[in-house]
């Protein structure tokens, strides 16, 4: 829906109107004395079933609130308590004695009618926490107790009661009514709650002054003014049937119809009513003294100040107990604060508070034990000089990747402790940039390097060989399937080497010999080759080469050196050992090193099943090569 349409004026409403059209035209008939007597109590007595009837209307409308119910079911029922005394009115009209009494029991309809409407105001809930329902139900006891002082003053304007009984019924009912419609506005400005919409409390409390205004001038207009009455009794009539149609309306769109708006903290409506209510009883003592008006001006006064007294007890134990939750809660705030300093003060783990740029603003003590740092020293400085880690970028890789992601960013770099130790850190960054009481990032850092270096040792025991330190077969494959390819022209090379008479040693001699054998052939093939290929061993005796970038004389020599490198003999635990090992090779520019290596195995063995031993032999290539134990050179077999 476009915001156009959002804001389109509502068409307007055939009966609302029309129930505006019969009031102004039935009102000016009725001011103007062409409608007197029964004519204007039957259009009252129609006006109030009408008004009935739309309360109604109201009372059934879908999602209504229960208080709105209530309210406009009270009302409803004062709507139709006029309706017989409109029409006992009517006929007390015939006159003598029973026209008399008949025109009382109008009058008992009218205070009936009356109660209604007052229970209505008053009864509808303020609604407000527990803890605040009396303190603003004393404000509205406050303001409500001034008004009745300013109308017990209009109800009595020589000083006591007129000699007049029904003048005297007509002015109290006419000062009920005034206080019915403003109980409603008291407790709507107090409370912010009221069961009924604010287009629909204008009408309300129009008729409520209007009404008012009626009674209280029933028999003080003369004759010729009484059509004002009986047009001031119309219109109270119409102004309710007004208000219940636009209540009815206005719930098309506020489905509860209520009114709720946030109550404010305090109000200045009772202390303004306390002021008045003195104000008056000066007035009324300066001029009449101890009158009937007077003493109730006293006794008036006597229970605003009583109201006063009960609702400023009830201020000071709140002040007080909120005064004991203070004092609690800054206790409370203060050992929290207490036990967070003592936390970070005394945590294993470095705590970094930095601002945008980078710059420390705040390190934690333990800086000291992690990097040697001073904290007090730290401040000011950038993050990557505090930190001292090895990649210069890594500080500001950590800020924007904290910064990109709502979790934070972690991140383990190397750092260097001022006494040239080596660590590893764990660093968790948090962006509160945002966040004005830290503007910055939040830095958790832990030393891990015991957990490091444990990872590196089980990574580098799982993928070389435990006695010598080479490769072991799967770290040899691994390596094969990641290398790029190689260039054109070039070959790789496979060296299969395996021991000869190695059992020999190792059951003459024993396996502390034979191990320590194989440490000494794993570091003369190692300073046999290149700094470029890599040396494994694939178990027992068995050992592997892999040359990069090489070619089929080139792998030759490669073998031949190690040869020779092999027949040093070498004294170990006192025994003299020379040896000696068969060697295959293979060269191919495939990457797959299982057929490498199978075409070196088979090479192999067909060197070791010479007699000589000593051999060298290239797969798919029948002639051998064989090396002098001396090393001196290596000859066509």
């Amino acid at each position: 829906m476009s915001a156009s349409a959002n804001t389109r004026r509502r068409p307007a409403d055939p009966a609302l109107w029309t129930l505006v059209v019969a009031a102004v035209l039935l009102v000016s008939l009725v001011t103007a004395g062409f409608m007197t007597g029964a004519a204007v109590e039957i259009v009252e007595a129609l006006t109030w079933l009408l008004f009935a009837w739309l309360c109604r209307q109201v009372i059934r409308s879908p999602g209504a609130d229960p208080d709105v119910r209530a309210f406009w079911r009270t009302l409803g029922l004062a709507g139709l308590l006029f309706i017989p005394a409109e029409l006992l009115t009517i006929v007390s009209y015939a006159g003598g004695e029973a026209g008399r009494w008949l025109f009382l029991a109008a009058m008992l309809f009218i205070v009936a009618s009356v109660t209604a409407l007052g229970w209505a105001m008053i009864a509808f809930p303020l609604r407000a926490p527990r803890s605040e329902r009396l303190r603003l139900s004393l404000d509205v006891a406050t303001v409500m107790c001034a008004l009745v002082m300013l109308v017990w003053i209009l109800w009595l304007p020589a000083g006591s009661p007129r000699a007049d009984p029904p003048q005297f019924v007509v002015t109290l009912l006419a000062s009920a009514t005034a206080l019915v419609g403003l109980t409603a506005g008291v407790k709507l400005l107090l409370s912010g709650f009221a069961p009924f919409t604010m287009a629909a409390g204008l009408p309300l409390a129009a008729a409520a002054i209007v009404g008012s205004w009626s009674l209280f001038n029933l028999f003080n207009l003369s004759s010729e003014d009484a059509r004002f009455v009986s047009g001031a009794q119309v219109t109270t009539a119409f102004l309710y049937a007004i208000a219940a149609r636009v209540q009815l309306l206005r719930m098309g769109g506020r489905p509860s119809g209520l009114t709720a708006h946030k109550r404010r903290s305090y109000s200045r409506l009772p202390y303004l009513a306390i002021v008045s209510a003195n104000i008056m009883l000066l007035a009324v003592l300066w001029h009449e003294g101890f009158t009937a008006r007077g003493w109730g001006m006293v006794i008036g006064s006597a229970v605003i100040t009583g109201l006063v007294i009960w609702r400023q007890h009830l201020a000071f134990a709140d002040n007080a107990l909120l005064t004991e939750r203070i004092k609690a809660g800054m206790r409370d705030m203060n050992q929290q604060k207490r036990r967070f300093r003592s936390l970070v003060q005394h945590a294993s783990d470095l705590t970094l508070l930095v601002d945008r740029d980078r710059a420390v603003r705040y390190a934690s003590p333990a800086l000291i034990p992690l990097l040697g740092v001073d904290p007090r020293q730290a401040v000011g400085r950038q993050l990557q000089e505090v930190l001292r880690a090895d990649d210069p970028a890594a500080a500001e890789r950590l800020t924007a990747e904290a910064t990109s992601h709502r979790d934070g960013a972690r991140m383990q770099l190397p750092a260097h402790h001022t006494d040239g130790t080596q660590r590893w850190l764990e660093a968790l960054a948090t962006n509160r940039l945002a966040d004005d009481s830290v503007s910055g990032f939040i830095i958790n850092i832990r030393d891990v390097t015991e957990a490091r270096v444990l990872e590196d040792e089980l990574r580098h025991e799982a993928t070389h060989d435990r006695l010598t330190g080479l490769l072991n077969r799967s770290l040899l494959e691994d390596f094969a399937r990641n290398r790029a390819a190689v260039p054109q022209g070039a070959g790789r090379g496979v060296l299969m080497l395996d021991l000869d008479g190695f059992k020999a040693v190792n059951d003459t001699l024993g396996h502390q010999v034979g191990d320590a054998l194989l440490v000494t052939v794993a570091e003369r093939l190692r300073g046999s080759v290149r700094p470029t290929d890599i040396v494994g061993r694939l178990g027992g005796d068995e050992f592997v080469v892999l040359l990069t970038d090489t070619a089929e004389r080139c792998a030759v020599a490669a073998a031949e050196r190690i040869l020779t490198a092999l027949a040093e003999p070498v004294m170990i635990d006192g025994h003299r050992v020379s040896p000696q090992a068969s060697i295959g090779v293979a060269i191919g520019a495939d990457d797959q090193l299982d057929v490498l290596l199978h075409a070196a195995d088979t090479a192999m063995y067909e060197a070791k099943r010479d007699p000589a031993g000593g051999h060298v032999r290239v797969a798919g290539n029948h002639a051998g090569y064989h090396a002098a134990a001396s090393g001196s050179a290596a000859e066509p077999a």
